[in-house]
């Protein structure tokens, strides 16, 4: 399970030092009282220094929409892509840009 706001870290991490490495900011939010979601989002973080607080927010892993089922979130990955299924972006019909446009004319 994940996060729904990233801002469910801040309060373990506000009198964190950094920079720190991901082992030990999350070590610091298990002694600060983290409980086991607030842990597993930190453990899912990249590997890296982070220089503040705002950096250790960004890279938590969060879900935007909390209240959809397993089936709904499967469906609105199924209709996320664009195109054609089983096409990469650089082989689907994309409108041609201003500049190539502008060249046809000419």
């Amino acid at each position: 399970m994940r996060l729904h706001d990233a801002d469910q870290v801040k309060g373990v991490l506000n009198d964190m030092d950094f920079p720190a490495g991901k082992d030990a900011i999350v070590e610091h939010a298990r002694h600060r009282g983290a409980d086991e979601t607030q842990l597993r989002a930190l453990r899912a973080m990249p590997r890296a220094d982070y220089d503040n607080l705002a950096e250790v927010l960004r890279s938590v892993p969060v879900d935007p929409a909390p209240d959809r089922t397993g089936t709904e979130a499967a469906e609105q990955r199924r209709a996320h892509g664009q195109g054609p299924a089983g096409l990469a972006e650089y082989e689907r019909d994309a409108a041609p840009s201003p500049i190539e446009q502008e060249l046809d004319e000419g």
